[in-house]
């Protein structure tokens, strides 16, 4: 069960943290010579970053017997993703970008030997351990020849669309508002490195976005579904 707030009002009045997540083309650019994974989940990951005492009273919240506040990083509060990347980015410390990555919460550690896998296995486990960081151990993976990352299937230096999001994308059904093409295209333009041509095909979908569905032409559908092949 998720603990859910509205913290709506709050976001819209909270100053940006502008710290930048890595870069997702040059994660797999770092993955692409590794033969070994592990992948970490953090239980609760949010829930293990503390806040400073002064900024408790923002996230208080009401409920029908008593008025609460949160002690520690609370999910879906603008500054979440950027305040956990600081914190992971500053917890794997040297490690990053030689043997371990983080997006967000999500942290992977990559090798080229299993003997090397082990030894950064190691290195990671002590390092969050120092740090007091848990994991969840059910849905860790350990030292894996091929695992999906971030939307990608990794499996021998190679790195291709993981079948799963690929399966969703082709049981889309065809857009019928402009809203729904919107979110396809972006969806689908996370491949686009696999489409050749992509720019071209997506330029009528482009187009209906800002249309309406009686506008919707024959060389639109034939594009959606040739971006679905």
């Amino acid at each position: 069960m998720r603990f859910c707030i509205d913290y709506r009002r709050l976001n819209v009045i909270t100053i940006k943290d502008a710290f930048s997540h890595p870069r997702i083309d040059e994660i797999f650019d770092q993955l692409s010579d590794a033969i070994y994974y592990t992948k970490f989940d953090f239980k609760s990951s949010y829930f293990q970053v503390p806040l400073v005492k002064e900024d408790c009273p923002e996230t208080a919240f009401s409920t029908r017997d008593n008025h609460y506040q949160s002690t520690v990083l609370p999910q879906d509060i603008t500054n979440g993703p950027a305040t956990f990347q600081r914190v992971i980015n500053h917890i794997l410390g040297p490690a990053r970008w030689k043997y371990a990555l983080a997006y967000i919460d999500d942290v992977i550690i990559y090798s080229k030997t299993f003997e090397e896998q082990l030894i950064h296995l190691n290195d990671i486990c002590t390092i969050l351990k120092n740090a007091r960081f848990r994991l969840n151990p059910e849905k860790c993976k350990i030292t894996q020849t091929q695992t999906d990352y971030l939307g990608q299937n990794l499996q021998n230096g190679e790195i291709r669309p993981s079948p799963n999001n690929i399966n969703g994308l082709l049981n889309t059904r065809l857009p019928q508002t402009a809203d729904e093409a919107c979110k396809f295209v972006k969806a689908v333009e996370y491949y686009r490195k696999f489409i050749a041509k992509f720019s071209q095909i997506a330029e009528s979908l482009r187009k209906f976005v800002s249309t309406t569905r009686t506008q919707q032409n024959k060389g639109q559908k034939l594009n959606y579904y040739y971006i679905n092949k």
